[in-house]
């Protein structure tokens, strides 16, 4: 099956090694605004179907890329989901070739003595095949302008699926994934050559526990000889995103891992309390080109966090996510004065116990300069004045357009500070519900010559009485919540 829309010429050669730069560092936004900016300064040259289409390949990165990032401006996201409709209409279906019908096909077969038939001899024919280029329930979708699907096992050794991967269209994928479990499937696992470029085996390991959560993937439940087959088998290296559940780490798989060959891993999510105990193992395991790592309420603290940034294997990690973690700033302050400060791009921050030494750690470190999307998020964080005005005092605070500090422990002095510092001006969207503000604050927000362009200011649930609400609505109007 050769794409209609095919190139009818080889891509270019450092437009393939682009893409291949995307795929190994699948968290990562900068390969991808590279990218974007080369396609369009070589439009002409770059092998595509016209000088247009790479335009158009580049502008959907960069919105895409946008559309990714957190943010609460609402109107900011209408534009940008127009944008990328517009984007899709026009360009999507000879991006994606028979792709699409031909995953439709293999999912909707017509079965038994109908399948010898003429379709006009069908009473019942089967679903047609009807191209929605933005329908969530694709097995295909855009993600950061790169080409993320589905697949399932069965589906790999489809002589027309594999014509398709073996086209230029298919060095837009980003991945082509697959939920695997269990040893033996994996050990058996059968890849076409050239589909293995852009494979990724999604897998989930729990204990020999009979109480395994339920998750997706489905784990499989396996004993530690079973963990060692898995972790030596030669097809672990297909796989690229792995999550490890709390029977697992309690059981000792991470302590494997630190043994093994986990370099093929890019996502890696790990869900266990008492994250200190197995902080050391995770730290120690090479995995030298994960892009993203999720210990999201794994109760890691300092020591556990500690290990983590400062361990030698992570230099490729772009994206933490560590929510509902007590590390507080002794944790904060080793990831600012460690080396992920000049990896990490996205830091999940909120419910991890810090206070306003370590976010004067954050404000001074060049992660602050590196953390990306429009909104730095430090809620339900014991941050008190000094916090307010450690951030109001870094003119890396410019870099942001939304600021979100909900559930903290800021007065007026605190306010004041943001309030009086010119490194707010870009703020859009201020978030400061449920702190310790009252009229003095207030007041101070409502004089701020700097916060020009707030469109949305979250005062809830502070000391501001009906004096403090009148000044603040007179400002700001309809944008204030008090």
């Amino acid at each position: 099956m050769l794409p209609r829309s095919a190139p009818s010429m080889p891509l270019h050669s450092d437009l393939v090694a682009l893409l291949a730069g995307c795929r190994s560092a699948p968290a990562d936004d900068t390969p991808r605004l590279v990218l974007a900016d080369w396609l369009d300064e070589h439009a002409d040259v770059a092998g595509l179907p016209s000088a247009d289409d790479a335009r158009a390949r580049a502008e959907l990165i960069r919105v895409q890329v946008e559309l990714a990032r957190p943010t609460n401006d609402t109107a900011r996201v209408m534009q940008l989901r127009a944008a990328e409709q517009k984007l899709f209409t026009a360009n999507a279906q000879r991006w994606l070739g028979e792709l699409p019908e031909r995953l439709h096909l293999l999912r909707h077969p017509t079965f038994g003595f109908a399948a010898q038939l003429p379709a006009s001899a069908i009473e019942q024919p089967p679903q047609p095949f009807l191209f929605r280029p933005i329908s969530p329930v694709n097995p295909w979708r855009f993600s950061r302008g790169l080409l993320r699907i589905e697949l399932f096992e069965g589906e790999l050794t489809d002589l027309e699926l594999g014509a398709w991967f073996g086209s230029p269209l298919a060095a837009w994928v980003e991945e082509a994934s697959v939920t695997v479990s269990g040893v033996d499937t994996l050990e058996n696992f059968k890849v076409p050559t050239q589909l293995r470029p852009y494979l990724g085996v999604r897998y989930a390991v729990s204990g020999d526990s009979p109480q395994v959560p339920m998750t997706r993937p489905r784990p499989a439940r396996l004993t530690e000889r079973q963990w060692k087959r898995l972790l030596n088998c030669a097809n672990f290296e297909l796989v690229r995103g792995l999550t490890v559940l709390a029977p697992a780490v309690e059981e000792g798989f991470l302590r494997l891992m630190a043994s093994a060959n986990v370099s093929g891993l890019r996502w890696l999510t790990v869900k266990a309390p008492e994250g200190d105990k197995w902080a050391a193992f995770l730290a120690s395991a090479p995995l030298t080109n994960l892009s993203a790592l999720d210990v999201s309420g794994c109760e890691l603290g300092s020591a556990g966090m500690r290990l983590i940034a400062n361990s030698p294997h992570l230099r490729r990690l772009v994206s933490l996510s560590a929510f509902r973690n007590p590390f507080a700033c002794e944790g904060l302050e080793a990831i600012a004065n460690s080396p992920l400060a000049e990896t990490l791009n996205i830091l999940d921050l909120q419910n991890t116990g810090i206070g306003d030494r370590g976010v004067k750690a954050l404000a001074s470190s060049p992660l602050m300069n590196r953390l990306v999307g429009p909104g730095l998020n430090l809620s339900m964080n014991s941050l008190g004045d000094e916090a307010a005005k450690a951030l109001a005092e870094s003119e890396h605070l410019e870099r942001f357009t939304e600021l979100i500090l909900r559930d903290c422990r800021i007065a007026d002095a605190g306010a004041t500070a943001l309030a009086e510092s010119p490194h707010v001006a870009n703020l859009a969207y201020l978030d400061l519900w449920k702190n310790r503000i009252g009229d003095a604050g207030a007041k101070a927000l409502s004089a701020s010559k700097y916060l020009k362009h707030v469109r949305d200011l979250s005062l809830r649930d502070n000391l501001i009485t009906a004096k403090g609400t009148k000044s603040l609505q007179k400002r700001f109007g309809e944008r204030v919540k008090v």
